[in-house]
């Protein structure tokens, strides 16, 4: 008996030493994959070569941890697609390399109005893509999308394949999309922001937003977006005012 008990501890013990060494192997194969994976994302592939901002593939991977942050926070943010139209009759005129100038100034503006720590990427060609992971109210959603459209819409100066020094206006839209909390698809999200950006393109303002109590596509200006104040401001507000009275 004693002889059997030997011999049972040392198969529980080879077995114990063959159970750590394939969780070892595994983990080590999975190091191994994801070093992979980092050597892959090179800085070439990580941004765009024109305009220096994200590429489609980084700004895609930054939106969906960005939803996946949003399921743990319940934080409200806003995606904003700035769409060039007719980008061939302009290659025309300037030449590619004012066209590639013109796409470096709308990423510079852009990038400007919405912040360094929003992420700025080149969807594809013509198409640029804005992540605002948190935002005050849906209300302040109408300024952003009023200044944005504003800034791309003034002239910009690019030098034509002559070198000759002329002004161009990018025919732009520039759409508007709400996140509220929770999740919502990727795919969804960046359809409905190059869905709006299409249609400012013949509004006024060039920035379009879907309004939600309407179900319709508007320009941001006249979206029903609610109040700028946060949830609680006004009741707050009125508790202040009464006790001041008393």
């Amino acid at each position: 008996l004693p002889a059997m008990g030997l011999t049972l501890q040392a198969v529980v013990a080879a077995c114990a030493a063959a159970g750590n060494a394939l969780v070892g192997l595994v983990l080590w194969q999975r190091d191994v994959q994801g070093w992979r994976a980092r050597q892959h994302d090179s800085p070439a592939l990580l941004f765009d070569p024109v305009t220096r901002l994200h590429s489609g593939s980084s700004l895609v991977r930054k939106l969906i941890l960005a939803q996946r942050r949003r399921t743990r926070t319940r934080r409200e943010g806003a995606v904003l697609a700035a769409m060039v139209f007719d980008v061939e009759s302009v290659t025309v005129q300037i030449g590619t390399g004012g066209v590639n100038e013109m796409f470096i100034a709308i990423a510079n503006r852009i990038q400007r109005q919405v912040g360094v720590v929003n992420p700025v990427g080149r969807y594809y060609d013509r198409c640029f893509i804005c992540l605002i992971e948190t935002i005050q109210s849906p209300a302040s959603l109408r300024t952003l999308g009023l200044r944005v459209a504003g800034s791309l819409r003034r002239p910009i100066e690019v030098n034509t394949a002559h070198g000759e020094r002329v002004q161009v206006r990018a025919d732009i839209g520039v759409g508007v999309v709400h996140l509220p909390r929770g999740h919502a698809q990727i795919e969804d999200i960046l359809h409905d922001a190059q869905r709006m950006a299409e249609a400012a393109r013949g509004m006024r303002s060039g920035a379009a937003i879907l309004d939600t109590a309407t179900g319709e596509v508007v320009p941001v200006e006249r979206a029903n977006l609610g109040s700028r104040r946060r949830p609680g401001t006004k009741h707050q507000a009125s508790g202040h005012v009464r006790a001041m009275r008393n």
